[in-house]
């Protein structure tokens, strides 16, 4: 099997008004314990979201990603099988965010993916939660300049970046992140580049044998990014897509035997990372 390596802008539009959640499944009986089934979704106002929630959990899948973007657009990616007891929760103010948080950690869970979308008093949070023992870290509502300074902290305590998005103001983003014990491998994060300088970091690292992990698109279009040398060979990835163009290239994946583990979007624009099954 050749190895996937894609990074791409896909430019097929959506019709202006036109928002169609799409969700997509993998084909029935292709379910091995290494190639499990999944479905994934984007575009879905909080409504349908919380139908997709109780509907996949009846039918034994878990969520492994979520990302909350536009006001109150979610995507995300449930996968069946067996693991810890987890939890999801949506439309979650601030205030509410750091109820929950505090609320999960006295009963032993962890985030594992944390998203959020807005400005002040409009910012809504959206997480997954795990119980597991893993050492771990999150910030939230924190500067770049912050960021920065959490991540190379964090680095030299041996711990990696595994959870990331941006929101806020477009001239003033916040960051919201989770870090974990690293099992190993050396990472590094960019923040603040444009599509093109994203790229250029991309062609640079991948020589390099990083790939990128996480990926958030800002407020004001910027990317910020988690880059690892963890030996996965078969991997894709694409940037500055519309929501009609990740289902394209969601559909182009799922046909070469890759799914979504990562999708984040703000402003319409959307990124994703695909492994391979």
């Amino acid at each position: 099997m050749p190895t996937i390596r894609k990074i791409a802008a896909a430019t097929m539009t959506v019709a202006a008004g036109v928002m169609v959640p799409a969700v997509a499944v993998s084909p029935a009986g292709a379910e091995t314990a290494a190639n499990p089934a999944y479905v994934a979704y984007h575009a879905a106002n909080a409504g349908r979201h919380a139908t997709y929630v109780k509907t996949l959990t009846k039918q034994g899948y878990r969520p492994i990603t979520i990302n909350v973007s536009d006001g109150g657009k979610y995507a995300a990616v449930w996968i069946r099988r067996s693991g810890p007891a987890w939890g999801i929760y949506h439309e979650m103010s601030y205030p509410a965010y750091l109820r929950r948080y505090a609320n999960f950690i006295k009963k032993g869970y962890q985030p594992i993916s944390v998203s959020a979308t807005g400005s002040g008093s409009s910012v809504k949070f959206a997480a997954i939660f795990e119980k597991k023992s893993v050492k771990f870290q999150t910030r939230y509502n924190i500067s770049a300049d912050q960021f920065a300074s959490i991540n190379q902290k964090l680095s030299s305590a041996g711990y990696v970046l595994t959870s990331v998005d941006v929101y806020g103001g477009a001239g003033k983003p916040r960051y919201v992140g989770v870090w974990t014990a690293n099992p190993g491998g050396s990472w590094f994060y960019t923040a603040g580049k444009t599509a093109a300088q994203h790229q250029a970091e991309y062609v640079n690292r991948t020589k390099q044998g990083f790939r990128p992990t996480q990926v958030a698109v800002g407020p004001d279009g910027m990317y910020t990014a988690v880059w690892r040398k963890d030996g996965l060979r078969s991997w894709s990835h694409f940037i500055e897509m519309s929501s009609s163009g990740y289902q394209w290239r969601f559909d182009q994946q799922r046909a070469r035997g890759l799914y979504p583990v990562q999708v984040n979007s703000e402003n319409g624009r959307y990124a994703a990372v695909f492994v391979k099954t």
